[in-house]
């Protein structure tokens, strides 16, 4: 572990010093601290439930002293820990924590791993760790707080992400150190924290020996509803939430920042809990730098998209016939064109074959046929001297594939892939989107409106707003409308797509979009044309948002939805949310 010295200033009460020209110097310590078991009084912890409380304010308890607490997953709390301790020598540092899950657990060391993004040069997002509060500053001294003991009050300290307290000589009694913690719904390994999982929390030193003169705290974990955690695929296509008939719902996601590997979580219950299925069988390739799905009669076919290559996955929904809730195909090799920048789409026709677009050196795209079989992939536009990026593909009738890119001189082109194998030559959507890789995704999903046979596209341009132009059988594109009041986040934490999603309900749109200004989510929808934006999740600072059309238990239909509650591109911020569609 490393040991910690902090600002003299900070040490007044509870340091020696001295003054050598003027200035305080303090002694680094040296020697291991000594601990006594308590010889009276009843040394005592408590639970804040709040991580912005100040240290020494006697607000946001969660429990009384020495009670076990519940706390969230994914939300930083707090506990305060008196330990006594006879008068020592010159001290040192090695005041660190360790816990346990469930009692059976081996005692593990409480590591500083920060949360949502676990910065570090080897991030790690463990089952529990110390992370960083904005409260106070690390070793920012503590007064006597808790009273539990009856020995005399001797200092101590706030942690913030540091493993170890300060380290720091002071007189016998009892002190206090209050830590800032985390317990991830789900961590490293992939592994899950359950509703209910009891935690303890104790004092040791640096060499993992408990110290007698402090308890134990104890904590229970709840997961909230519509809490799902994870981290969200860098720059997606449609990943969910996916509706099975049987009114099961899916999405993908990787379970940390830190531990990047596919995951398929399902709902039983409305969006209320979340939990990965078939973790024993999941792809290999891992890091979802892109991924776009489609669900057909019970199994989803995804393309996955990494820097090297680009994969062909598919799972089976818990209303498939013969193997419900499993993967199926894992890690079928569709492409091999190094990417530039990644992002795909992908469309199933009505026999079964595919259409895969993907980013390599420019826009390029892959067939499989019924039976399974990739051919050689080509570029989308061969004559095209200049980068096209950022694709989304749709599905129209008689198997017309419409797709909309981006071009890297800020300009936006619609392209139709006949059933005969060739394209249409394209059509220009917009110009002004914005010059550069941030705005490779400009494009919405798009959308099929089946009554009229004509496709929805939204995009976003360099000035913030949202526009849509519907794209007919033959390729004409209507003009163009403003669809929101309000700008809209691009390329929030590297994901070079528009923070926003299209969700159709007959032939109504709704858009769902995180606000630039206010990093809130909205919605709006264009019933009698485009209306004014309604909030639906304020303060969550918002990178990523995708929904869907769902039927809920009792026959009414919602748009449901999945966003990211600001993980800065970390993780546990993940949330489902839905709202009722007009009859």
């Amino acid at each position: 572990m490393n040991h910690h010295r902090f600002p003299t200033s900070t040490w007044t009460s509870s340091v020696f010093r001295f003054v050598r020209s003027g200035a305080p110097v303090f002694i680094a310590a040296l020697a291991p601290l000594a601990f006594t078991a308590a010889g009276e009084g009843q040394p005592a912890f408590r639970i804040r439930a709040e991580n912005t409380d100040p240290l020494n304010t006697d607000t946001g308890w969660a429990a009384a002293f020495n009670e076990e607490a519940t706390v969230a997953a994914d939300r930083p709390f707090r506990i305060r820990f008196e330990l006594e301790r006879d008068r020592l020598p010159p001290g040192a540092p090695g005041i660190a924590l360790q816990y346990r899950r469930n009692d059976d657990e081996d005692w593990l060391e409480v590591g500083a791993h920060d949360f949502p993004y676990p910065e570090a040069e080897e991030p790690r997002s463990p089952r529990l760790s110390v992370v960083s509060t904005p409260a106070y500053a690390h070793g920012e001294p503590a007064t006597d707080l808790l009273h539990g003991s009856a020995r005399p009050f001797g200092g101590g300290a706030g942690i913030n992400l540091a493993a170890q307290a300060p380290a720091w000589f002071a007189q016998e009694g009892h002190h206090e150190f209050e830590w800032p913690l985390v317990i991830r719904r789900f961590a490293d390994g992939a592994v899950t924290n359950e509703e209910g999982d009891r935690f303890e929390v104790r004092l040791a030193d640096h060499r993992g020996k408990t110290l007698p003169g402090a308890r134990p705290a104890r904590v229970r974990l709840t997961v909230p509803p519509g809490h799902v955690g994870g981290t969200f695929v860098e720059t997606p296509g449609r990943i969910g939430p996916w509706q099975a008939r049987n009114g099961d719902l899916y999405f993908i996601m990787e379970p940390a920042e830190s531990y990047n590997v596919f995951m398929m979580v399902k709902s039983n219950d409305g969006g209320r809990t979340w939990r990965e299925i078939d973790a024993g069988h999941r792809p290999e390739t891992d890091d979802l730098e892109s991924v776009d799905g489609r669900l057909i009669d019970g199994t989803l076919h995804l393309a996955h998209q990494v820097t090297r290559s680009l994969r062909y996955h598919s799972f089976r929904t818990s209303d498939h016939p013969t193997a419900p809730d499993t993967w199926a195909t894992r890690d079928e090799l569709a492409a091999t064109e190094r990417s530039v920048a990644q992002g795909t789409s992908l469309v199933v026709r009505r026999d079964g074959s595919m259409v895969a677009f993907f980013v390599g050196s420019t826009l390029h795209y892959n067939l499989r046929s019924a039976d399974g079989k990739w051919r050689q992939s080509a570029p989308v536009a061969p004559a095209e001297t200049r980068i096209l990026a950022g694709p989304q593909a749709v599905l129209a009738a008689d198997d017309v594939v419409h797709v909309a890119c981006y071009r890297d001189d800020g300009t936006l082109w619609h392209h139709t892939l006949l059933p005969d194998g060739t394209f249409s030559p394209p059509a220009l959507i917009a110009e002004g989107a914005g010059v550069g890789r941030p705005h490779y995704g400009s494009i919405l999903p798009l959308v099929h409106l089946p009554d009229t046979n004509t496709v929805a596209i939204v995009y976003r341009l360099a000035d913030g707003f949202l526009w849509e132009r519907r794209a007919s059988a033959d390729g004409r594109l209507s003009p163009p409308v403003r669809v929101s009041e309000r700008r809209v986040v691009q390329h929030a934490v590297d994901s070079q797509q528009t923070a926003a999603d299209v969700v159709a309900d007959g032939d109504t749109l709704h858009v769902l979009f995180i606000d630039e200004t206010t990093r809130s989510l909205f919605s709006t929808h264009d019933r009698g044309g485009w209306q004014p934006a309604t909030l639906r999740v304020d303060g969550i600072e918002g990178s990523w948002v995708r929904g869907n059309l769902l039927r809920r238990a009792d026959g009414t239909r919602a748009c449901g939805y999945i966003y990211d509650a600001g993980s800065r591109g970390g993780s546990g911020m993940n949330r489902y949310g839905e709202f009722p569609l007009i009859e």
